[in-house]
């Protein structure tokens, strides 16, 4: 069958009618396509933009970030707290997946906000029961920072040296902490539900064995992601068959929700409350998983709903965590705060927690970032170089300012007219997620962010 890859967290040699595993990532770069608002005109030049930043003391707004690399130092971002230390909930948002300086610097945040600011969360775009190991390995688990992280299947996004880093980092921080101190880590994401019901089988084989068997015959095609499905239908017959196949997985799942609801009493008593509620909500991701199929052959509601989905699993972890302070780690075609034609994450968590919600935009100019792409029709992960644009006007009179690398609050712009009204024009920029397919869009960044990072220069991450 002829293989795919497609947009997202998810790079396969799967077949495409893996289709929420595989292609319903499409749905994220298509979205951000028709999300961004459009203009027939070309828009100010980067000259034209330098010249207005420059004019409006741009340079004297901005805050300085000294390096993007991890130390045990971080006295250079103390100046953020004051953007950062009341909120809730504060989103660092990756405009590409691929690039080794976005990884780092969120790693020196995430090291100052933990140590500094009392975020005690990492919540971040995989497959919540996934994640589950990697929390494992850092509150004093077996195994290593990297096993941990090469467990989140088919996604290379996080499997890179920057990231295993910053795992480790975490485990060694929780390490002598008090158990309410130790920062804890998730996955808010839903697009494969294997993981999920492998979790629960696990729960049930231990508290209730008697129930195993049941549970397995029930729960089938939630253990093996529908594969009798991809290997028995054509890709034309799965795009009629899913939808209408809901129900049935519907049934399936209820009939083991019903079970675990009216045996709650006793696998609590045996189990303990936070690990029955914590199993609860792996069945939840299962049925978000198959909730999706009803829109494999509409990407814009596609890519709403698991937008939908992924804020209420974020509210679900905060109240899980005792309303604990959050940072969340995603593309920021997810964590953004965008309402046109698409409706990110982001959006409900800004409407949700108001001024408790922060969502920062990481930008670069050019460089090298690693993606997926083409060789000779064959698909490849691998480094590419990404040149500036002319066009990436605003990202150009950046450079052109020689203000490389630094924090902007969107604050900061309040009251000067001239540059509110700038970063209010929709300007292109590069948004990359697995694939190089639509790698550049239009946005409003005042509009769309509290805050950006800008990198002028930036190169791709390194594979373990």
């Amino acid at each position: 069958m002829k293989t795919a890859v497609k947009s997202g967290l998810y790079f396969s040699n799967l077949a495409i009618v893996k289709y929420y595993k595989v292609a319903v990532p499409l749905m994220f770069l298509l979205a951000m396509t028709f999300s961004c608002e459009k203009r027939n005109d070309p828009g100010p030049s980067a000259a034209e933009v330098f010249e207005i930043l420059r004019g409006q003391g741009f340079g004297n707004l901005i805050l300085p970030i000294n390096s993007t690399r991890p130390t045990p130092n971080t006295d250079d971002l103390v100046p953020l707290a004051p953007f950062l230390s009341d909120k809730s909930i504060v989103a660092l948002g990756e405009s590409t997946h691929g690039t080794s300086e976005f990884v780092t610097l969120r790693h020196r945040m995430i090291q100052h906000m933990v140590q500094q600011l009392n975020f005690r969360v990492l919540s971040v775009e995989t497959n919540f029961s996934t994640a589950q190991n990697i929390n494992d390995y850092i509150l004093g688990g077996a195994g290593t920072g990297l096993s941990a992280v090469q467990s989140i299947k088919n996604s290379w996004v996080y499997n890179n040296q920057e990231f295993v880093q910053l795992i480790e980092w975490l485990r060694e921080y929780n390490n002598g902490q008090s158990a309410a101190n130790k920062v804890t880590f998730y996955g808010f994401d839903n697009q494969t539900c294997e993981p999920s019901a492998k979790r629960v089988q696990a729960y049930i084989s231990q508290f209730d064995p008697s129930y195993v068997s049941a549970f397995n015959t029930t729960s089938k095609h939630f253990l093996n992601d529908f594969e009798e499905y991809f290997t028995k239908y054509s890709n034309e017959q799965l795009l009629k068959i899913l939808p209408t196949a809901v129900s049935d997985f519907r049934n399936q799942w209820n009939t083991i929700s019903t079970y675990l609801q009216s045996n709650k009493a006793a696998l609590i008593a045996k189990s303990g409350e936070r690990a029955y509620e914590l199993t609860l909500r792996h069945w939840k991701i299962v049925q978000q998983t198959f909730n999706g199929f009803i829109y494999v052959e509409d990407e814009l509601k596609g890519f709403n709903y698991r937008d939908t989905t992924m804020a209420d699993n974020v509210d679900w972890i905060q109240k899980f965590e005792n309303s604990k302070k959050i940072i969340l780690w995603a593309h920021a075609g997810h964590s953004g705060n965008n309402n046109t034609t698409t409706t990110q994450m982001g959006y409900h968590l800004k409407q949700r927690h108001q001024a408790n919600y922060y969502t920062v935009g990481f930008f670069t100019n050019g460089g090298t970032v690693r993606v997926v792409h083409e060789v000779n029709g064959v698909p490849v992960l691998g480094e590419l170089k990404i040149d500036p644009k002319p066009e990436h006007s605003i990202t150009q009179a950046f450079a052109l300012g020689k203000w490389s690398q630094f924090f902007l609050p969107i604050s900061a712009i309040d009251g000067n007219a001239e540059l509110k009204a700038l970063f209010d024009t929709p300007m292109k920029v590069y948004f990359i997620g697995s694939t190089m397919e639509k790698s550049t869009v239009e946005q409003k960044l005042g509009a769309e962010y509290d805050a950006i990072v800008f990198l002028e220069n930036t190169t791709g991450t390194k594979p373990n």
